[in-house]
C-alpha cells in the first residue's frame, strides 16, 4: 500500500511539501545520467519522462527497477522531486532512420496495433483499436502496483503523475491527418479514450479507496466534457500543462489565454482543490531568445512568474551549473505564491509590451485596422516608439498564429493581444504611462530588456507602487514587522532619485537617497523598513514611490518588497 502521507494523505491536511514548486529540468529518462546536485546546484528536481518502449522494451517484461527505481534512489541522495510521464507516442518516422522521438514499443505492431502513417513526418498506433488499449491499460495497471509498492522514503520523492494519452502528452492524437482515412478520429472519440485512460490512472494509484498519487493531467478546456470530468474526480488537486506561458513572451493571444487560466484557477479553488501547473521552456538556443539566451530566459521567467506557473521546465542543459542562476533564481524564489498574504516576497518588473490589438490605446484613424494580419499597423506602433528602443525584428511571425510569433527569428515590442503592463506580483505600479515611460533594448544585459524611467520633459518625475493590502495578513503594515525593499537601476543613467515610504509617522519617509555614479551598468540597493505603515497614504495611494531628484531620466528595472525572517 502507498505511503504518501507527506503529501496530505494521512496524518496532514498539506498537499506538497513546503518550497517543491521552481525550476525544474526537463528530461527524457535516456538524459538523466550525470543529473545531481552538485553538477545541477540551483533545480528542485527533474521530470521523469519515460518512453514506453523502453519502459516495456518486451511485451509484459517492465524495467522499473532501473528506469525508476534506480533514479528514486538518486533523487533521495540530491534532494530532487519530480514526476513521471510515460510518452506512448508516436511510433517512428517516415524514413525510419530517425528514431529520437519514437515512443511506442515495436513489439505492439508486431502483435497487430495497425501502425498509422500521417501526411507530414511521423506515424503513430492507432489508439482506438481494442489490441492497443489492452496493452495500454495494462502499462497503466502495472506502473500504479509498482509505484504504490514502493517505500515511503521513494514514493514521496514523486509529485504527481501525468497521463500521456498521445504524441509526447500532448491535447491531440496525430500532429497531421492520417494518410488512411479509416484511422480519423473524431474530437468525441478522442475525449472518450481520454478520460477513460484518466480512469484507468486513477483506479491503478487508488489503494483502499484513496488515491495515492495526484494525477496530472492536459486537457482541452474547450471540450467541455473532459473539464468536467476533472473538476468531477480531482482528488485534492488540480494540476495543468500550459506551454504558452513558459516558452518565452510576447507571444500572440497571451491576453485572452491568461484570462482564461486565471478564471480556471479562481474556479478550481473555489471548490476546494489546490491548483498547479507546469510548462516546459525548450526554445532557449533557438530563433529570438537564442541571441541572448540570458536576457531570454531571464524575462522569461519573470513572465511565467507573472502568469502564475508553479513548476517552469528547463533544458537539462540550461539548467546545468550557474549560467542561467538569475533566471532560475527568480522563478525559484516567486514560484507558486499567488496568494498575498502567504507570499515572502512581492517585486514589479518595469516594461511595457505593445499590443497592437488595443485600437483604444492605438487608435485605426492613426495606426491603422486593428486587424491581425495588418502588417503595416504594428510597424507604424513600433515606429512611434522607436526613440525608445522599440523594434519589430519579425513582422511576418506576429502576423502569423500563436507558434509563428514564439517562434519569431528577431526580438518583437509589438504583438497581437499580448500583455501590454509590468510584470508583477503583489506591487502594482499606479498609473504607469501617466507618470512613467518606457523603454526597450536599453542594454544586452540580462535587465537591460525593457525599463521604465522618468520623463522630466513631460511632467513624469515620480514612479508610484500599490503593495497588496493583503500582504501582511492585515489592511495596514503599521510598523508590527520589519520590511526589506530593493531597487534595481541602471546606474549609467545620469541624475539622482529617492525612494519614499508610508511610514508610522504619518509622513512619506526617504528609505534611500541615490546619486548615480555613471560607472555603466545597473545596481542593485537594498534598504530594511523597521518603520513601514503601507496605508496607501501616498500620492495617487502609494505606498512607495520613486522621485526623480535630480530632473534627469533615470531607468529601473525592478521594485522588490519581501518580509523579513521568511
Amino acid at each position: 500500500m502507498c505511503s504518501n502521507a507527506s503529501f496530505g494523505q494521512g496524518t496532514t491536511d498539506q498537499v506538497f511539501p513546503d518550497g517543491v514548486w521552481g525550476t525544474y529540468t526537463q528530461n527524457v529518462e535516456v538524459n538523466l545520467d550525470g543529473i545531481n546536485r552538485t553538477d545541477y546546484p540551483l533545480i528542485k528536481g527533474v521530470s521523469l519522462i519515460i518512453n514506453w518502449k523502453n519502459l516495456e522494451p518486451e511485451s509484459g517484461q517492465f524495467e522499473f527497477d532501473r528506469i525508476i527505481g534506480e533514479r528514486l534512489k538518486s533523487f533521495v541522495r540530491d534532494d530532487f522531486y519530480c514526476y513521471i510521464v510515460v510518452w506512448v507516442s508516436s511510433a517512428c518516422k517516415k524514413n525510419g532512420s530517425d528514431v529520437r522521438w519514437t515512443h511506442s514499443p515495436p513489439w505492439l505492431f508486431e502483435k497487430g496495433v495497425p501502425l498509422v502513417e500521417t501526411k507530414k513526418s511521423s506515424s503513430y498506433p492507432y489508439y482506438l483499436d481494442d489490441d492497443y488499449k489492452f496493452y495500454y491499460y495494462r502499462m497503466i495497471d502495472s506502473l500504479g502496483e509498482y509505484l504504490c509498492n514502493l517505500p515511503p522514503e521513494l514514493q514521496k520523492r514523486v509529485l504527481f503523475v501525468q497521463s500521456a494519452e498521445g504524441s509526447t502528452g500532448d491535447e491531440g492524437w496525430y500532429k497531421s491527418d492520417p494518410v488512411d482515412p479509416q484511422y480519423e478520429i473524431t474530437h468525441e472519440q478522442w475525449t472518450q479514450f481520454r478520460i477513460a485512460a484518466w480512469e484507468r490512472y486513477k483506479s491503478a494509484l487508488t489503494r483502499n479507496g484513496k488515491q495515492e498519487f495526484y494525477l496530472l493531467i492536459n486537457p482541452s478546456l474547450k471540450q467541455r466534457e473532459q473539464y468536467e470530468w476533472v473538476l468531477k474526480n480531482s482528488h485534492k488537486v488540480f494540476g495543468i500543462k500550459e506551454g504558452s506561458f513558459s516558452h518565452g513572451f510576447h507571444t500572440s493571444f497571451a491576453k485572452p489565454r491568461l484570462a482564461d487560466f486565471i478564471q480556471l484557477r479562481n474556479e478550481i479553488e473555489a471548490r476546494g482543490l489546490t491548483f498547479f501547473s507546469r510548462g516546459e521552456m525548450n526554445e532557449w538556443q533557438r530563433n529570438w531568445i537564442g541571441l541572448n539566451p540570458a536576457q531570454g530566459l531571464y524575462w522569461s521567467a519573470i513572465y511565467a512568474t507573472h502568469n502564475g506557473l508553479s513548476m517552469w521546465n528547463l533544458q537539462y542543459e540550461a539548467a546545468e551549473g550557474e549560467t542561467y542562476a538569475d533566471a532560475i533564481n527568480f522563478f525559484n524564489k516567486y514560484a507558486a505564491e499567488i496568494k498575498p498574504q502567504e507570499a515572502k516576497g512581492a517585486f514589479c518588473a518595469l516594461r511595457r509590451g505593445l499590443d497592437a490589438a488595443d485600437a483604444e490605446t492605438f487608435p485605426e484613424s492613426i495606426y491603422g485596422k486593428a486587424d491581425q494580419k495588418n502588417a503595416q499597423r504594428y510597424l507604424k506602433i513600433v515606429e512611434a516608439f522607436s526613440e525608445y528602443g522599440a523594434t519589430a525584428g519579425d513582422i511576418e511571425a506576429v502576423t502569423g498564429g500563436g507558434m509563428a510569433s514564439r517562434r519569431r527569428q528577431k526580438p518583437n515590442d509589438v504583438g497581437w493581444e499580448i500583455l501590454a503592463g509590468n510584470w508583477q506580483r503583489h506591487l502594482t505600479q499606479i498609473d504607469p504611462e501617466e507618470t512613467s515611460v518606457a523603454w526597450w533594448q536599453v542594454d544586452k544585459s540580462i535587465y537591460g530588456r525593457f525599463a521604465r524611467g522618468f520623463d522630466p520633459d513631460n511632467g513624469k518625475d515620480s514612479l508610484l507602487f500599490d503593495l497588496d493590502d493583503h500582504f501582511f495578513g492585515s489592511r495596514f503594515l503599521n510598523g508590527t514587522q520589519a520590511v526589506v525593499v530593493e531597487v534595481t537601476f541602471r546606474d549609467s543613467d545620469p541624475g539622482s532619485w529617492k525612494l519614499v515610504y508610508d511610514a508610522t509617522d504619518g509622513t512619506m519617509k526617504t528609505a534611500m537617497e541615490i546619486t548615480n555614479t555613471g560607472s555603466g551598468g545597473w545596481k542593485t540597493k537594498k534598504v530594511t523598513l523597521d518603520d513601514a505603515y503601507l496605508g496607501n497614504r501616498g500620492q495617487r495611494g502609494a505606498d512607495f514611490i520613486l522621485v526623480n531628484t535630480g530632473g534627469t531620466n533615470c531607468r529601473f528595472h525592478m521594485i522588490a518588497v519581501d518580509k523579513t525572517g521568511q
